[in-house]
């Protein structure tokens, strides 16, 4: 957990985890999270080089009925015609990847992502719907308008507070 020499060279790092993992538990990513904000001092010193992204519904590399797409076209198999890669490749705000690219050569660090779930996780049948992934500790909330299946109608906030009985 001690990334101080990764973040004095500039290191960026994104990392996503599925909370439907079924081979690595979810909370082992956020645990290792959590202790670099420890050792690093604390949150506001950690978002400036290190994002985690919780993925509902995403099991371990792929598939599960949450998103599946936000590293663009890497996450599809080579078979995608050229049309169907070129679909999927998206934009930093869609792309992991590119996002990371984004962070690094031009320092704006990724507030969100939006994946997508297509039907059949086949691009060219269409858009089942969208989430909103957010850096750790917040997650997607909808609003309670519009269509639960549209990132659009989701902001990132803290988790609500537990409460106790």
């Amino acid at each position: 957990p001690d990334l101080r020499s990764f973040k004095s060279r500039g290191g960026k790092l994104i990392q996503f985890h599925g909370w439907a993992d079924y081979v690595v538990p979810p909370r082992d990513s956020i645990n290792y999270y959590e202790s670099v904000v420890r050792v690093m001092g604390g949150d506001r010193s950690t978002i400036d080089f290190y994002r985690l992204f919780m993925v509902p519904g995403f099991e371990h590399c792929g598939g599960g009925p949450g998103p599946t797409t936000f590293l663009g076209s890497f996450q599809f198999p080579p078979t995608l015609d050229a049309a169907e890669r070129n679909a999927v490749r998206g934009d930093a705000e869609h792309n992991m990847i590119l996002a990371l690219v984004r962070w690094v050569e031009d320092g704006i660090p990724p507030d969100r992502i939006i994946a997508t779930k297509y039907v059949d996780n086949k691009p060219m049948k269409g858009v089942d719907r969208t989430w909103l992934l957010c850096p750790y500790p917040d997650a997607g909330h909808w609003s309670g308008k519009g269509n639960p299946n549209d990132s659009t109608n989701y902001a990132c906030r803290p988790p609500s507070p537990v409460r106790k009985p």
